[in-house]
């Protein structure tokens, strides 16, 4: 509805994933792990009283009070808890209970929502745009649209457990040429030539995975937006359905979508001082001025520099979460993409599905090999650095 551009979206996710699961964390072993000492700046905390309590009731309405903070569209967070309200009344919860659960609810949210309006969030809405040069090597805005550059600040948000957005180092790339025998040339030439020999298969996975929430579509002189998932979205989809079908509790699905929404969200914060850092330009505009001006990639190249790749980063570090807490040869369907037209599909385990949303960047024109696998290897690296913080590896 509010068409979050991924870095958005991952704050949007993880702040009312993380009220649920503090709100829940009293009452069940699964989530004993309160978290309140581990993340950045979250500090004192006070837990209200349990008593008289129904705990899935006080998490849902944690979830929603805060969800609703973090949203544009706050009308369907308000809709959300009356509806859940009237269904508790429908399922005979004594209204005391009901009662102490909002009220637990409140005093929960109202903590985590005066933490996370403090995350530099607000203050990077007034910094200044991003101003691209033309300068070889360096980004510069892409067609169709010409965006200018996508949340330059996001490495200003405060983490949630990595200690600063520059705690990955990333593998130095080929300095720059235009020398067709140059291993930078090589690099543009490898996009071109797959992006001449795609297959069906290959086409199916670059479209599965596109995840942008703002693709224009053009038409003549009309031009239509259409709103997809964003990455972070479409794993915390994965994960519902993996719940349903395995039937797991309320208190377990609750850590799996925490814990992965936490790393997906440290994750960008990592990847874009990455992206912003190295300042790359994308294939399509290497490609347009060295190799073949008419060139156009299968999908929409996205408004921020190349290296590295935000879907490898975002899908590598859930995939190391959900390894550890799942199981590390979990065999799983996803039809997330189903919504857009795609096939379901299966995997053999979340890093098989992680490889391939990486080459999905690839095959769909708008990454280079290097910036895939470098992406691949960063997520990874936040995904283990998340799970030994919170000690549960």
């Amino acid at each position: 509805e509010d068409g979050f551009p991924p870095p958005v979206a991952s704050r949007v996710y993880v702040y009312p994933h993380i009220g649920a699961y503090i709100a829940l964390s009293p009452f069940t072993k699964e989530n004993s792990n309160t978290l309140i000492s581990q993340l950045n700046g979250l500090g004192k905390f006070v837990m209200p009283d349990t008593s008289g309590v129904n705990p899935e009731l006080a998490s849902v309405y944690t979830f929603y009070k805060v969800a609703k903070k973090v949203v544009f569209s706050e009308h369907y967070m308000l809709s959300a808890i009356d509806s859940l309200y009237l269904e508790a009344k429908v399922a005979g919860i004594d209204p005391i209970v009901l009662t102490a659960s909002q009220a637990y609810a409140d005093s929960v949210a109202s903590q985590i929502i005066k933490w996370l309006v403090k995350d530099n969030y607000i203050e990077t809405r007034t910094m200044d745009r991003f101003t691209s040069v033309k300068q070889d090597g360096l980004w510069q805005e892409t067609p169709p649209d010409y965006q200018q550059a996508l949340e330059p600040h996001w490495p200003k948000i405060r983490p949630l457990i990595i200690d600063s957005a520059s705690i990955y180092k990333s593998t130095p790339l080929p300095p720059f040429s235009r020398d067709k025998k140059s291993s930078f040339y090589a690099m543009a030439k490898r996009v071109y030539d797959e992006s001449k020999s795609l297959s069906p298969e290959k086409e199916e996975i670059a479209w599965f995975w596109d995840d942008n929430p703002n693709t224009s579509d053009h038409r003549g002189h009309a031009v239509a937006v259409i709103h997809k998932i964003a990455p972070p979205g479409h794993w915390l989809n994965i994960i519902t359905q993996i719940a349903q079908k395995e039937k797991y509790s309320f208190a377990k699905s609750s850590k799996l979508y925490t814990y992965a929404a936490i790393a997906m969200f440290d994750g960008i914060i990592s990847t874009w001082y990455q992206k912003y850092k190295s300042n790359l330009v994308r294939p399509i505009t290497y490609i347009h001025d060295n190799i073949d001006p008419d060139w156009a990639p299968l999908i929409q190249t996205p408004p921020f520099p190349e290296y590295t790749s935000g879907h490898s980063v975002i899908s590598a570090s859930a995939a190391t979460v959900l390894t550890n807490l799942v199981g590390e040869g979990y065999m799983f369907f996803d039809n997330t993409s189903e919504l857009y037209g795609n096939k379901k599909r299966s995997f053999k385990n979340f890093h098989d599905a992680a490889w391939e949303v990486s080459l999905s960047r690839y095959y769909g024109g708008i990454h280079f090999y290097n910036g895939i696998e470098e992406g691949n290897k960063q997520g990874k690296w936040i995904g283990n650095y998340v799970l030994d913080k919170l000690k549960i590896k």
